[in-house]
């Protein structure tokens, strides 16, 4: 018992990471399609799509350990972790498909979070992984 109880802790601790490593990449990956979609559909700015994209993500993530919530008076809406940006949005008459009453809405939002394990593991970094999601989402309005 006594030499086999370390590695079944150490299977049991890792699994469990494994599990909040996933958990944690796909609430990400959700919350940024998510972002993507309803800034594609309601933004009409730039600055607009990050906002809308911030609270989303930031609304959606924020159950996972390692969230940090921003200033008041809208702690969740504005959170510092995790990071999202907007690095392209477009709304375009003139792209195939397009019409000046159905314009295209294209928009890109990019989000990073950093993750720690439990427990410091050999070869495996503690100080944290960086999970990135990035999705792009098109829309034709006005229909």
């Amino acid at each position: 018992m006594a030499l086999i109880l370390p590695f079944l802790l150490a299977f049991a601790g890792g699994a469990t990471d494994l599990a909040r490593a996933y958990q944690a990449w796909l609430t990400i990956e959700s919350a940024a399609r998510n972002a993507a979609e309803y800034a594609a559909t309601n933004s009409a700015t730039s600055a607009a799509a990050l906002t809308d994209a911030k609270r989303i993500v930031c609304v959606e993530s924020q159950h996972l350990s390692g969230f940090t919530p921003g200033s008041p008076p809208n702690q969740v809406n504005n959170c510092t972790k995790p990071t999202t940006t907007v690095p392209s949005f477009t709304i375009s008459t003139t792209q195939t498909g397009a019409t000046v009453a159905n314009p295209i809405a294209t928009v890109r939002v990019h989000v990073t979070f950093p993750f720690n394990t439990l427990f410091p593991y050999p070869f495996v970094p503690h100080d944290g992984w960086l999970l990135k999601a990035d999705t792009t989402y098109a829309v034709v309005r006005g229909r």
